[in-house]
């Protein structure tokens, strides 16, 4: 839109003016809200962006209760406006704020995932493991064919030191979602970590890839979890198996790099991105290996290549990110008490 293009061009005013006519022409869309908020966040005027979400929230229960078979979009749409007030507390560390925000976004919404988890995080970030535990139990009951919802769950037990409770989790959340290759993944994490040792872990791989056999995620797993000498063979094997799995390329290239092939490493890193340019862990492997081994402009117009490509297209945001967005979230510190 517009203002977007305005922001970006560094032109806060102008991008003002762009959506205050656009509230004008549509008072009540629910999307120019958002557009304003994040104009209004990015530029640090966090009570303007406070008093819009809560007005946006109106509009939005309004037209709910107005018209209660709204389409589907336009719930998706209610739900990214709570989501995002939530979000936001959370952003400025009003965290009982942003709680009560999610309660009432749940009861709206009982079916969205993200609300969950986002609220165990809290309660984690609180060390409220109790009611982590809880916020998690049920949005697996409510949601229970969303991983992610289980490996916050479980990862919950690992940091409490439960790590046979985590593994039963896992197995529970693998009998709901059979072929999982995110699960299969995260119950040999579970074991690498657990003291079993790299054994245990092994072996759950080679089930997770019998059931998950063309999976990029687990056959990069299997490739680090050979010996050395033996990772560019396992790593050939891989390739054929997946396809040319993007993460898979990356793998490679993070092999051939921990060997000092650096040329052929670059080489299979710009594969990997080739292959599936919205993929963010292969951009993230690919800025650290250049801010190693490239010259110094080179790391600064990669890294700003990345952050231009991001910023241009929100849609794909999403995907740079991935899932670790939500896992990657800093919830697993220590508690003074366990």
């Amino acid at each position: 839109m517009a203002a977007k293009e305005k922001w970006l061009a560094g032109d806060v005013p102008a991008a003002r003016e762009v959506l205050e006519r656009s509230f004008v022409a549509n008072p009540e869309s629910e999307q120019i809200w958002l557009a304003a908020v994040k104009l209004e966040a990015e530029n640090g005027e966090f009570g303007v962006a406070r008093e819009l979400l809560i007005r946006a929230r109106t509009v939005a229960d309004t037209e709910r209760v107005s018209y209660p078979s709204c389409v589907a979009h336009k719930i998706l749409i209610f739900f990214k406006i709570w989501m995002k007030s939530a979000v936001f507390e959370r952003q400025q560390n009003q965290l009982s704020t942003a709680l009560s925000t999610l309660s009432t976004a749940i009861s709206r919404f009982p079916k969205f995932a993200k609300l969950y988890m986002v609220q165990g995080q809290i309660h984690q970030q609180q060390c409220n493991n109790t009611a982590a535990r809880a916020s998690y139990a049920a949005g697996i009951k409510a949601c229970p064919k969303e991983p992610t919802l289980w490996i916050l769950a479980s990862r919950l037990e690992e940091a409490d030191g439960k790590s046979i409770k985590a593994r039963a989790l896992l197995d529970k959340a693998r009998q709901a979602n059979p072929g999982n290759d995110l699960l299969w993944a995260e119950a040999a994490g579970v074991e690498e970590r657990s003291g079993a040792g790299s054994v245990q872990a092994k072996a759950t791989l080679s089930r997770g890839l019998q059931e998950c056999p063309s999976s990029g995620l687990l056959w990069s797993m299997a490739v680090w979890a050979e010996p050395r000498a033996s990772r560019k063979t396992k790593g050939v094997d891989a390739l054929r198996k997946t396809k040319d799995s993007p993460l898979v390329v990356c793998t490679v290239a993070r092999v051939l790099w921990a060997d000092r092939v650096i040329e052929r490493a670059r080489d299979w890193f710009g594969r990997a991105t080739a292959t599936d340019p919205d993929l963010g862990d292969v951009w993230a492997w690919w800025l650290k290996f250049e801010r190693q081994h490239g010259t110094e402009v080179r790391s600064i117009m990669f890294y700003h290549f990345i952050v231009y490509s991001s910023m241009c297209d929100f849609r794909n945001n999403e995907r740079l990110l991935g899932r670790k967005r939500l896992l990657l979230t800093p919830t697993t510190h220590r508690c003074g008490n366990r």
